[in-house]
C-alpha cells in the first residue's frame, strides 16, 4: 500500500472551529502538528485524497465524490506484515460499528425524543430510559473494545519491528483514547477515577526509574530517604498507584521504629492501613466513611507531634501529614505535589468526591487553574499535542481533538467520531433540530458520516480493506439521508469493476453485493470483466458462464451485446474451430463431459450455453460415429454432418472443412450413395462456392490450409487427411483444388449409381 499523505483534515475543520473559538490563533496547535515531520504517518496505510471540506459539505447539498487511485490500489495488492496488522486493526474497528447496526442502535433512535406521544405512564418513561441506558452502556463497551484493539495493534507492530517513531505516535493516540474513555465512556462512575488514573499513568508514568532506584534500591533504609515520602510516595498516591505505595512502605524498613519511635511506627502502620482500605471501601460505596477516617486521622497529627521529639521523625511525620492532606482531597496540597494539571485532576478525582459525575468538571477547572496546560511547543511535539487533546476533550471541544487524532490515524478518528456521535457528544456542532421532526433528523449531515465516508473511500483504494469500505457505504445507519444512500450506492457501483477478484469466492462476494443493492448493470460488467479473465486463463466453461450472465435479451447495453458476442466467439472460434481443424473433440474435459451428459445432476448449465454448444455436440457425435462400425449406406453416416452444414447460423468459413469429412465416403468404393444424396452434396458445395463472400471464402481457405499444414502426431483413424493420403491421393493445396476434388468424386459416384442401375 502507498504511503499516507499528510492530513488535510485540520484545514477542513478550521471554519467549524470558528464556531467555537473566534480567535484565529485557536487552531494553531493542530496546524503545527499536521505540518511537522514528527507526524509522518505509518506506511502501508491507505492514503487520503483531497475531498470536499467538511464545513462546505455540512452546509451544502453536495455529496462526497469518490476518487479511485488505481496506482495506490495496485500497490495494495501485495501485503507485508505491517499492512496485515493494520488490516486486522481496521477490521476489528469496523466490526464494532457493524455491531451497532445488528443491535439496532442508531443515532436516530438515541436522539429521538424518549417520551412517546400521548398519555405517558411512569412505566413507559422508565422503560424508555432503561432501554436508552442499556444502549449507552453498549456504546461504552464498544469504546473499550476500540482501546483494546488499538493496544493489540501497537503490540503487533512492535513485535514486527516498526520504527520507534511510528510506534510512539500510536502510544500517544492510545493516551488520547484513554482520556476519552475515562471521561465519557466509563459506564460505572465508581470506576471513573481509576480509569482516569490509568489514562494518566499510561501517558506520563511516574515515578521514573532513576527515582525508584535511588529510593528503593540504593538506600538501605528507604523510609529515611529524603524523597521517599514527599516525592516517591506522593507520586504514587496522586496517581492512584496505591498497591505500589503499600508495597513501598512494607519494603521501606520502617519496622525498626517500633522500638525507637513507637508513635511514628504506629502512624505509618495506620497510614498504610488507610491506603489498603481505599479500593475495597470505595467499591462498596463506603468512600465517605473511608474519607472520614482519613480526616479524623489527619486531625490527630497535632497530638502525634507533641509525642515525637526527634527532628528526623518530625520531618517524616510532617510529610505523612501532607500525604493525608492529599488523601483528604485538599487542592492546594495536591497542587504542591503535582507537576502537571492532569496529575491534580487525577488526585482530585480519586480523593475528593468519587461518585458524583457532575463534579469532575470542577476538578478539571481547579487543575488547570493551579497548573495551566503547556501551550508552547518543545521538542516533544506529540506530547504537547496529546496534552492539548486532553484539554480539548475535557472542555468538550471534540472536533479539535478529532483533528489531532486524524493526523495520527484517520481511520481511528472516524470510528471514534461515530461513537461520539452516538453518545450525543457532537450535537452542539449542529444547528438546533426539533427531535420530533424525524425526517429532518434523518437527513441531517453529521461529522461522523463525513469521516466514515472518507475513511470508506480510503478503504476502497486498499484491496484488503475493500470489504470494510463497502460495509460502511452500504450501512444506512451511518448515511441515513436518501441523498447519501444514493451516492454511496453509486460509488459502490462505480468501484466494484475495479476490484481484483483473486478467487471465485471474491467474485461471489462482489456479485452478492450487487444483488443486495440491485446493481444489475454492475453485475453484468463484473461478469464481462471476469469472463475475459477466465478466457485469458483458459477456463472456457467458466468464461462462457460469465459472459452468458452479461446477456439480457431485453437489454441493449454494451455489456449485454458484448457478452453474447463473446459467447459466440468462444463456441465458434475456439471450441468448434479447434475441434474441426484437428478432427477430434477439444481438449477440455468439462465441456466434453457437458455435451456427453457426464456431469452431476446438481451441475446447472445455463440454457443459452447448452443451446450454443449444440453444434459442437453434433460434431463430436459425428466424430464418435466414425470410430464405430459404419453403415454401407453413406447417408446413414453423414446425416448428422449434413444437418450441421445446413444449420442457418453456421459460419460459412467452416463449410470447407466440414465438406472434407465427406471425402472418405466418396473415395470408398464400398460406400453406397443414392442419387438424391449426391445432389444434396452438390448443393452443399454450391452453397459455399456461390454464396460465401470474399471474407468468408478467405477465412475458410485459411482454416483449411492451417488444418492440412498442422497435422498432429497422433491423429484419429477416421481423420480424412490420413484416409486421403493412404489412398494414394495428395491433400488439395487450396480450396479451389479441394472443391475440384469433391466435384470429381461426386461425379464419379453419380456415374457409378447410373452403372449400378442399368
Amino acid at each position: 500500500m502507498g504511503d499516507q499523505e499528510p492530513s488535510t483534515l485540520s484545514q477542513k475543520f478550521d471554519d467549524i472551529e470558528m464556531l467555537e473559538i473566534p480567535d484565529d490563533s485557536a487552531s494553531s496547535e493542530t496546524e503545527s502538528f499536521s505540518d511537522s515531520s514528527a507526524s509522518e504517518p505509518l506506511k502501508d496505510k491507505p492514503s487520503k485524497q483531497d475531498y470536499i471540506r467538511l464545513q462546505d459539505w455540512l452546509k451544502s447539498d453536495d455529496v462526497i465524490e469518490f476518487q479511485f487511485d488505481s496506482g495506490q490500489y495496485k500497490d495494495s495488492l501485495t501485503q507485508n506484515d505491517v499492512s496485515k496488522s493494520y488490516t486486522k486493526y481496521i477490521n476489528s474497528l469496523f466490526k464494532i460499528i457493524e455491531g451497532f447496526t445488528n443491535d439496532d442502535i442508531t443515532r436516530i433512535d438515541l436522539e429521538d425524543d424518549e417520551d412517546p406521544i400521548g398519555l405517558i405512564s411512569t412505566s413507559a418513561k422508565f422503560g424508555n430510559s432503561a432501554r436508552k441506558a442499556q444502549r449507552m452502556h453498549k456504546i461504552d463497551e464498544a469504546f473499550t473494545k476500540i482501546v483494546e484493539n488499538l493496544t493489540q495493534y501497537i503490540h503487533d507492530i512492535e513485535s514486527i519491528g516498526v520504527d520507534d517513531e511510528t510506534t510512539e505516535q500510536f502510544y500517544y493516540l492510545l493516551s488520547i483514547l484513554d482520556c476519552l474513555h475515562a471521561n465519557y465512556f466509563c459506564s460505572d462512575t465508581r470506576m471513573k477515577p481509576e480509569s482516569i488514573a490509568k489514562w494518566i499513568n499510561r501517558f506520563d508514568y511516574k515515578p521514573d526509574k532513576e527515582l525508584v532506584e535511588s529510593v528503593m534500591v540504593n538506600s538501605p533504609k528507604p523510609y529515611t530517604h529524603p524523597q521517599f515520602w514527599n516525592t516517591y510516595l506522593s507520586q504514587l498516591i496522586t496517581r492512584g498507584l496505591l498497591t505500589q505505595a503499600i508495597a513501598a512502605i512494607e519494603k521501606s524498613q520502617y519496622e525498626e521504629l517500633e522500638e525507637n519511635a513507637p508513635e511514628l511506627f504506629s502512624v505509618i502502620q495506620d497510614f498504610s492501613m488507610l491506603l489498603k482500605n481505599y479500593t475495597s471501601m470505595s467499591m462498596k460505596h463506603q468512600f465517605h466513611e473511608w474519607k472520614l477516617s482519613c480526616c479524623e486521622f489527619r486531625d490527630l497529627f497535632s497530638k502525634f507531634k507533641a509525642n515525637i521529639t526527634d527532628s528526623k521523625d518530625l520531618i517524616i511525620l510532617n510529610q505523612i501529614y501532607d500525604l493525608l492532606c492529599i488523601l483528604t482531597g485538599l487542592p492546594k496540597t495536591i497542587a504542591i505535589h503535582c507537576d502537571k494539571w492532569y496529575e491534580i485532576y487525577t488526585a482530585l478525582s480519586l480523593y475528593q468526591v468519587r461518585d458524583d459525575d457532575k463534579l469532575f468538571k470542577d476538578y478539571f477547572n481547579v487543575a488547570i487553574s493551579e497548573k495551566p496546560p503547556a501551550l508552547i511547543e518543545d521538542s516533544d511535539v506529540l506530547s504537547i499535542i496529546s496534552e492539548q487533546c486532553f484539554v480539548n476533550i475535557l472542555e468538550e471541544k471534540f472536533l479539535k481533538m478529532l483533528v489531532s487524532v486524524d493526523t495520527i490515524d484517520s481511520a481511528t478518528a472516524a470510528y471514534v467520531a461515530r461513537l461520539l456521535e452516538l453518545k450525543g457528544l457532537l450535537n452542539n456542532y449542529y444547528s438546533a433540530i426539533n427531535s420530533k421532526d424525524l425526517q429532518e433528523l434523518i437527513n441531517r449531515k453529521t461529522i461522523s458520516e463525513y469521516l466514515l465516508t472518507t475513511h470508506a473511500y480510503q478503504c476502497l483504494n486498499s484491496h484488503y480493506l475493500v470489504p470494510v469500505g463497502i460495509g460502511l457505504l452500504s450501512n444506512n445507519d451511518i448515511s441515513s439521508s436518501s441523498q447519501s444512500s444514493v451516492n454511496n450506492r453509486n460509488t459502490i457501483s462505480e468501484f466494484l469493476p475495479h476490484y481484483e477478484c483473486k478467487t471465485n469466492d471474491d467474485l461471489e462476494w462482489t456479485l452478492t453485493i450487487c444483488a443486495k443493492l440491485n446493481l444489475i448493470h454492475t453485475a453484468r460488467k463484473l461478469y464481462q470483466v471476469y469472463g475475459n479473465k477466465s478466457l485469458k486463463d483458459g477456463y472456457l466453461y467458466e468464461s462462457l458462464n460469465m459472459f452468458v450472465n452479461c446477456y439480457d435479451p431485453d437489454s441493449m447495453t454494451n455489456e449485454s451485446n458484448e457478452g453474447m458476442k463473446q459467447v459466440h466467439h468462444i463456441i465458434w472460434d475456439i471450441v468448434f474451430q479447434d475441434s474441426l481443424v484437428n478432427n477430434r473433440p477439444i481438449k477440455d474435459e468439462l465441456i466434453n463431459n457437458i455435451i456427453c451428459h457426464k456431469v452431476d445432476t446438481g451441475f446447472e448449465i445455463h440454457p443459452v450455453i447448452r443451446q450454443c454448444l449444440s453444434p459442437y455436440a453434433v460434431l463430436v457425435e459425428f466424430f464418435k460415429s466414425l470410430e464405430q462400425s459404419r453403415s454401407t449406406t453413406a447417408m446413414d453416416n453423414l446425416s448428422k454432418l449434413v444437418h450441421l452444414i445446413r444449420f442457418n447460423h453456421l459460419p460459412k468459413k467452416f463449410y470447407p472443412l466440414l465438406l472434407c469429412q465427406i471425402i472418405p465416403f466418396l473415395i470408398d468404393s464400398g460406400m453406397k450413395f443414392q442419387l438424391p444424396d449426391l445432389i444434396v452434396i452438390i448443393e452443399l458445395i454450391d452453397t459455399f462456392e456461390f454464396q460465401a463472400n470474399d471474407d468468408e471464402y478467405t477465412e475458410g481457405e485459411s482454416l483449411y490450409k492451417y488444418s492440412i499444414s498442422n497435422i498432429e502426431n497422433t491423429t484419429e483413424s477416421y481423420d480424412w487427411r490420413n484416409i486421403l493420403q493412404k489412398s494414394g491421393n495428395t491433400l488439395p493445396k487450396d480450396l479451389k483444388s479441394l472443391i475440384k476434388l469433391l466435384r470429381n468424386e461426386v461425379v464419379a459416384k453419380i456415374g457409378k449409381v447410373y452403372v449400378d442401375h442399368m
